[in-house]
């Protein structure tokens, strides 16, 4: 692609250029996989310095919630559908591929980056019952058996460990209740974790 400038005026100043031309590019050349064109995608974009991010579960569900318009019940949903099922698959296989060559990290997420969309995503539905349900549909179709797991683990960790992040968030000088409104539990549930938190510090100190 080229510019056409004009000369520079008085002032040795360069306009902008008026006049562009273009290359029509040869579709025949095209990557025909998901991952050639994938792979297209990310180096042009570090060509120019540019990072890609994937969208998470939860954009992900938003996308197809604001996009989706079509009955599945009709033809035109039922193909929607299909092609959004087949491209959910291949980001699971390919993520796995990467997972089994070691890959920590195979969705390239930051971390918990995609649970707090999920759970802002949810607050957002759970008072709106179609919302929600076409919201619930797209989670159960995006996670596995050992997500729940994994994800239900994750939880009784975060309970479990939450007299220590009461108490550690008291000491910088947030109140209880300042606490519970970013937590999501009682301010005399905060109180009741800060409590067993010392106590068992000081069980500790006198071992």
């Amino acid at each position: 692609m080229s510019n056409e400038r004009t000369p520079p005026n008085d002032d040795d100043q360069a306009v902008e250029p008026t006049v562009a031309e273009y290359h029509r590019a040869d579709a025949s050349k095209f990557p025909e996989t998901p991952a050639g064109q994938q792979a297209t995608v990310e180096g042009m974009a570090a060509a120019k310095g540019w990072t890609l991010r994937r969208p998470s579960t939860a954009e992900r569900i938003a996308d197809d919630l604001n996009r989706r318009g079509v009955p599945s019940s009709t033809a035109t949903g039922a193909l929607y559908e299909d092609i959004l099922n087949l491209f959910n698959k291949f980001e699971r296989e390919r993520a796995a591929e990467r997972a089994a060559q070691g890959d920590t990290n195979p969705y390239d997420l930051e971390p918990f980056e995609e649970v707090h969309e999920l759970a802002r995503f949810y607050e957002d539905v759970r008072d709106e019952p179609k919302t929600l349900d076409r919201f619930l549909d797209n989670l159960a179709a995006d996670l596995d058996l050992a997500d729940v797991k994994a994800i239900r683990t994750a939880a009784v960790a975060v309970a479990e460990a939450m007299g220590r992040i009461a108490l550690a968030a008291r000491e910088k000088g947030k109140s209880a209740e300042r606490i519970a409104d970013e937590t999501g539990y009682t301010a005399s549930r905060i109180t009741q974790f800060v409590r067993e938190e010392k106590q068992r510090r000081a069980r500790n100190s006198d071992q």
